[in-house]
């Protein structure tokens, strides 16, 4: 059965909520994960076999988007699931007529900052000492990519 996409929401989002603890060295609680699963959020996890592969967050404010948050689940890692991702959210931005795309990642991510790169998206800032780390902080790079 092929990958498919859709709704995440606070009745589906169990599975989704386990990725992104896996996912994230200093998680949401599960009250903020649910919180940004309403307006002005919006989110779609990707499914295959019932497995749940992995998911995106985004918030829309008039004709910008910000990734909130996107993850996929460790044994999916290295197999194309992020950049379908990243593509399906840009699919959609495009659909609604969004300009810009906004996010922020961890400066040692280099393998979602080469997904970033790839798909148009350019550093625009960095946060100094901004996410905490097992080393105390690390840098955040802020990232735009303008579609219009």
């Amino acid at each position: 059965m092929q990958p498919h996409f859709s709704h995440l929401t606070a009745q589906n989002c169990g599975p989704y909520y386990e990725l992104h603890k896996q996912g994230q060295f200093s998680p949401w609680t599960r009250r903020i994960f649910e919180d940004c699963l309403t307006k002005p959020y919006f989110a779609y996890s990707l499914d295959q076999d019932n497995q749940p592969l992995g998911y995106y967050i985004g918030m829309q404010v008039l004709d910008e988007v910000t990734l909130m948050d996107i993850v996929v689940g460790s044994t999916h890692r290295g197999k194309g699931v992020g950049r379908t991702l990243l593509s399906h959210l840009m699919e959609h931005c495009h659909q609604n007529k969004i300009q810009q795309i906004w996010l922020e990642v961890r400066e040692s991510n280099s393998v979602a900052i080469s997904l970033y790169e790839n798909a148009g998206f350019m550093l625009v800032e960095q946060r100094m000492n901004y996410y905490p780390s097992k080393k105390g902080k690390e840098d955040a790079l802020i990232m735009c990519c303008y579609l219009g």
